[in-house]
């Protein structure tokens, strides 16, 4: 091959290696942003009539709707194609970088230099997909709540439930501090700030009764 040929493949190898590293960053970044805490924050936005289910983490805002189910329960399965933005990265990243160090620094044959490249590209790409779709999404899985794992659980009253209206309770899981909208079972209305046991899963609501004390409260009452 020639001279110009060499520089224009050498250009091409640099090319894929810097916009596989900045498609790697972008996909950083953005994925970063929807995860963005804002400490000492505490928005409630009680009878609000919308439908679906709106949860801001990390601000504490929720909207709950009556036509959606509680985020996190009975979730399916999670799962990530071979095709996903990261192993994309992966594999451009790899090649570009494979087919600088193999042209530019080791002087091989051009046509080795691409074998190595792809070859080094596709397996590092594989080993990216499988750490992310077993490793990672596994884990998320794993984490998911069933509706059974919610019975018994206690539960702080976010916004105060009526005797005909939902309100709203926020407990925490192995999947972390999660809200639902909420009723009393036996009807009588339950102030904010209270702790109820959830007894029961209906749809997307949870029904409550206010938790007893325990019974070295009792005697102190």
């Amino acid at each position: 091959m020639s001279v110009s040929g060499l520089s224009a493949l050498n250009c091409v190898y640099f090319a894929l290696f810097f916009l596989g590293v900045g498609y790697a960053i972008f996909i950083v970044i953005t994925g970063g942003l929807s995860h963005m805490d804002v400490p000492n924050v505490d928005i409630d936005v009680p009878q609000v009539n919308l439908p679906g289910d709106v949860d801001i983490p990390g601000a504490d805002i929720h909207i709950g709707g009556p036509d959606l189910p509680a985020g996190g329960l009975d979730s399916p399965d999670v799962g990530v194609s071979p095709l996903s933005p990261i192993t994309i990265a992966t594999f451009v990243t790899v090649f570009g970088g494979l087919g600088v160090i193999t042209l530019q620094f080791l002087k091989i044959d051009v046509r080795w230099s691409l074998l190595i490249a792809t070859a080094g590209a596709l397996i590092l790409s594989a080993l990216m997909f499988l750490f992310y779709s077993r490793i990672l999404i596994g884990s998320q899985g794993s984490s998911q709540v069933l509706r059974r794992e919610l019975l018994g659980l206690e539960a702080e009253v976010t916004v105060p439930i009526g005797e005909s209206n939902p309100g709203q309770v926020s407990y925490v899981t192995k999947a972390g501090r999660m809200s639902s909208m909420a009723r009393s079972i036996d009807g009588k209305p339950i102030p904010r700030g209270q702790f109820v046991k959830i007894v029961r899963v209906m749809g997307p609501q949870v029904l409550v009764r206010p938790a007893m004390p325990e019974p070295e409260e009792r005697e102190q009452l």
